[in-house]
């Protein structure tokens, strides 16, 4: 009985840690919240599941909606910039579908739903990204259907107006990167500096452990300065990788054998760059490697 309790849950699993790493931004949180869901459903006695997906989605979202609460006030202690854990992603899928699933997995995306309320941020993933009835929705966050509608439009229309799962082609992603990697290692910033929106912002996450910029660099020039004058100077001698984070190309500096930084972007909808995320933070370098067997035992398809 317990293999066959088992068995469901495996099954549901790729889909738990997807909902779970986008409600929190964290992979060892999602990874413990999934765990919990698994305890809490193999000691499960009660009547019969009709829905097991529903049950454990519940479960889990609720563990996640309650972690969320905790981690308000944790980030208000923390130093610097806080950025969600860069996740390795590569899967098998068709080029549509690989744009909507590496939609909402961008850093901008992420970074947007922490400025909405978790049932707020429940509400939407449940169904405009996991394609739950809202009746089912209710159920997982004991609300009314029509409260739950009322979210999820509020949610929806603020993803929209922010504009952050716009993903461009692949050839235009390497364009924009090459002409970065060109800045980093000449100093040269003027061909980047073309691929920046005015407003566009850099921000890094270090929790303070290591060196990197505290403050929000706000502006073209701004930002264009900062790459001419610190990041050529410390990375131009370091290896620099492309390699898909979060579902975009991104960049991977390494140095001496070791992961130094990763850097991820976000874009607009004409495809210029708006956001620029550097993760210096060396638990969360980690713990974005290991991220990636994670993936591939799970199958990246199923954390839509």
């Amino acid at each position: 009985m317990l293999e066959n309790k088992t068995d469901v849950f495996e099954l549901s699993r790729p889909r738990l840690m997807g909902l779970a790493y986008r409600l929190l931004g964290s992979v060892s949180d999602a990874q413990d919240v999934v765990q919990e869901t698994y305890l809490k459903w193999i000691s499960y006695s009660g009547p019969e599941i009709e829905n097991p997906v529903g049950w454990l989605s519940r479960v889990c979202t609720n563990r996640c909606l309650d972690q969320l609460k905790s981690a308000r006030h944790q980030r208000l202690d923390y130093v610097g910039s806080w950025i969600p854990d860069q996740i390795q992603t590569e899967f098998e899928a068709s080029a549509e579908e690989k744009v909507e699933i590496a939609s909402s997995l961008t850093t901008a995306f992420l970074l947007l739903l922490e400025r909405l309320t978790p049932k707020e941020r429940a509400a939407y993933l449940l169904h405009d990204v996991f394609s739950m009835p809202f009746d089912e929705v209710a159920r997982v966050l004991d609300m009314q259907s029509a409260n739950c509608r009322k979210l999820a439009t509020r949610a929806r229309a603020y993803v929209a107006k922010n504009n952050v799962r716009h993903v461009p082609e692949k050839q235009h992603q390497e364009k924009l990167l090459e002409a970065f990697q060109q800045a980093i290692r000449t100093g040269e910033v003027d061909d980047l500096g073309t691929m920046l929106r005015a407003d566009s912002d850099l921000r890094a996450d270090s929790g303070g452990k290591v060196q990197a910029v505290r403050d929000v660099i706000v502006g073209h020039d701004a930002i264009c300065r900062f790459i001419e004058d610190i990041l050529s100077h410390a990375w131009r001698d370091m290896m620099i990788k492309l390699q898909v984070l979060n579902g975009t190309l991104g960049l991977v500096i390494v140095d001496e054998g070791k992961t130094h930084a990763a850097l991820s972007f976000g874009y607009d909808a004409k495809g210029q760059i708006s956001q620029i995320y550097i993760m210096r933070h060396p638990g969360k370098l980690k713990q974005m490697i290991s991220a990636k067997g994670i993936l591939s035992k799970s199958g990246a398809i199923s954390w839509r």
